[in-house]
């Protein structure tokens, strides 16, 4: 744990936006997102992603994109996993597609505003429900990315890499 630019806990860093992004660019091809602070840095670094107003919509341009053969990655707070699991299991799931699911996993923070803490909450559960396998990047740092697109990638499946608050430097460089 540190402390962040406002003297808020925060969990430790495991690298700058543009280092995350440069390791998403490596294990896959192809991003969209529901932007999140998490991520304020990590999205301007990406170059081209896909802007989507809600994750379920982030998820369906995605299986096109794996359709058309490419590697992709959605990124999301951990509230837009209720938009979005018909879309996980109904596409992802039922056609065996892989997916680097990169989720903020906002609210296990006291400070944190209060919507999101049930969230904090939840999150872990509902994915170990939905037996989507997940990694930790505040565990296995950038090593835990790499891990998470080869599972899947190479077996089909839906994999989630959890961020926690703090683990991408959200602040800007200057």
């Amino acid at each position: 744990m540190r402390l962040d630019a406002r003297g808020r806990t925060i969990q430790d860093c495991k690298a700058s936006g543009p280092q995350f992004a440069g390791a998403l660019r490596e294990a896959c091809d192809w991003f969209s997102a529901v932007p999140d602070s998490v991520f304020r840095t990590v999205l301007p670094a990406l170059g081209e992603w896909h802007f989507a107003p809600r994750e379920n919509h982030a998820v369906a341009m995605a299986f096109g994109a794996r359709l058309g053969g490419r590697r992709p990655a959605v990124l999301m707070q951990n509230s837009g996993l209720g938009l979005a699991v018909d879309a996980l299991l109904g596409t992802f799931r039922l056609y065996r597609q892989g997916l680097l699911l990169v989720v903020s996993n906002r609210g296990v923070l006291s400070w944190e505003e209060i919507q999101h803490q049930d969230w904090g909450e939840v999150t872990l559960p509902i994915l170990d429900a939905l037996s989507i396998p997940r990694v930790s990047l505040d565990e296995e740092g950038m090593g835990g990315l790499s891990r998470a697109a080869e599972r899947a990638f190479a077996d089909g499946e839906i994999v989630a890499l959890v961020v926690e608050r703090g683990n991408i430097d959200e602040e800007e460089a200057g």
